[in-house]
């Protein structure tokens, strides 16, 4: 890929054009946002926990003193198991699906969900598959284990 390509190419880029697709999509095809309360509240719950998933995986990444940036992932030092770990192989990239998954829900229409379905495949035929092919290498039996032990998504 052409190196300016692949540093525009992250994932949290590719996340809001996907939102600003939906948006673009919802305002084309629909014309307004959802007003069922129950709906509100659902997007609501998916947006805290994407936000709290996120934020507990970046502060693990942190206290381990190893690198989230997506397009770095050659400067992994270490190979996290704990936490939010225990529950997906990439809780970063599950937020990140429920934020957009949230946001289609406050858009509505069916529409949206094409974009949620791009950035969805994306993110599991893309990017991850560069990530786990570089632990693997990396931490061999280590990753295979955690691989055994813990889905790729949940």
């Amino acid at each position: 890929m052409v190196a300016w390509l692949q540093r525009l190419v992250l994932p949290p880029v590719v996340m809001a054009v996907c939102a600003a697709g939906m948006a673009a999509t919802c305002w084309l095809t629909e014309g307004g946002w959802q007003d069922s309360l129950l709906i509100l509240l659902a997007a609501g719950v998916l947006a805290v926990a994407s936000l709290a998933i996120m934020f507990s995986a970046s502060y693990a990444f942190h206290r381990a003193g190893t690198t989230l940036h997506p397009q770095k992932f050659q400067r992994v030092s270490a190979l996290l198991v704990n936490g939010v770990f225990r529950f997906s192989r990439n809780p970063v990239y599950l937020g990140q699906i429920l934020l957009l998954a949230a946001w289609g829900l406050f858009l509505g229409g069916i529409g949206v969900w094409l974009w949620w379905g791009l950035f969805f495949a994306y993110l599991d035929r893309v990017q991850i598959p560069r990530e786990e092919a570089f632990l693997r290498d990396n931490f061999g039996q280590d990753y295979r284990v955690f691989c055994d032990q813990v889905r790729r998504w949940l």
